[in-house]
């Protein structure tokens, strides 16, 4: 028998994964495979860290997204040298003792190691596992910057998430404009790691914009772009608080039929910011939607008013 008579099922035989399902943070973190890539120092562990804390103390939200779901238990698998002792500094005093498992990844290139390591995660049954990095986890002479590589440490970790238990890959962007630096092509490793993934977060952080969060996820009703801050809980303490900044804005829906510029002419006009003039609303408005400032400067133009210190609808121009 082949594969087709053997795996294949009619379109109505698959199971209904309901949006709640399919998120342990809405927009954010899957159930399924999600990759974070970042810079060196970006803050990767510390996300990792955040996210962590506020899906075992079932918090209502993180960095603006809904929690959709409580963890009793969460296991890292760490490649960096002193990576134990500083996760314990960022979460001991967070969360409940007994709620996070850490182990040491070492991949010598055995084939039983990662089967081994899925049995393991099985019988324990962590709401979430997380592997930090990948980089640290790959066989010795392997370079995760060839496809095959990226493939085989994929596939070696696909089989935790199809047992039911979601996953985080941890992860470096690579140096320079590989591949263009979309969202998705953010992991060094590219497109096989971001193929091997249901969602992909870009961590950035720079002088300039300071730290944002980028998304590329399956069934996410928005991918997202969006300014955070990080600070410690207390002043003589490494427990991480990550928060949506307040002067940032929350990224225009990718997913929706309503053109980019209507939609975010309808959010100007609920919104009512305090910019005065179209210049300063296309400098404001423009990271939002991904587009240069004169585009939207442009578009805004030929549609807003502001009259009486709020922002209007231009009337229609008489034919």
């Amino acid at each position: 028998m082949g594969a087709l008579k053997d795996k294949g099922r009619q379109l109505h035989q698959i199971e209904h994964v309901p949006y709640e399902d399919a998120f342990l943070i809405g927009d954010l973190l899957s159930t399924r495979i999600t990759t974070l890539s970042g810079e060196p120092k970006a803050g990767k562990t510390l996300l990792a860290t955040g996210m962590g804390i506020a899906l075992i103390n079932g918090e209502k939200e993180f960095i603006g997204q809904p929690v959709l779901r409580k963890l009793d238990h969460i296991v890292f698998g760490l490649t960096d040298d002193g990576a134990p002792e500083e996760l314990r500094e960022r979460m001991h005093g967070a969360v409940p003792d007994g709620s996070v498992t850490i182990f040491p990844v070492e991949d010598s290139g055995d084939s039983t190691y990662w089967p081994g390591i899925r049995d393991d995660l099985v019988d324990m049954k962590p709401g979430l596992f997380v592997l930090d990095n990948i980089l640290g986890a790959l066989a010795p002479g392997e370079d995760i910057s060839s496809p095959v590589t990226a493939q085989r440490i994929m596939r070696s970790l696909k089989p935790i998430s199809e047992a039911g238990i979601p996953t985080l890959l941890v992860t470096h962007t690579p140096k320079g404009t590989a591949e263009g630096m979309t969202v998705a092509s953010s992991p060094i490793g590219g497109r096989a790691i971001a193929a091997g993934s249901r969602a992909v977060i870009t961590l950035r952080n720079s002088g300039k914009q300071g730290r944002r969060i980028k998304t590329a996820i399956n069934r996410a009703t928005e991918d997202l772009d969006v300014p955070v801050t990080v600070r410690r809980a207390v002043a003589d303490g490494e427990i991480p608080v990550w928060e949506r900044s307040t002067t940032g804005l929350k990224a225009i829906s990718l997913h929706k039929r309503t053109p980019w510029d209507e939609a975010l002419i309808a959010r100007i006009l609920e919104e009512q910011p305090c910019e005065t003039t179209i210049k300063a609303l296309a400098g404001k408005y423009a990271p939002a939607v991904e587009k240069k400032q004169e585009t939207v400067r442009l578009k805004l133009g030929a549609a807003l008013s502001r009259v009486d210190g709020i922002w209007v609808h231009k009337p229609a121009t008489a034919v």
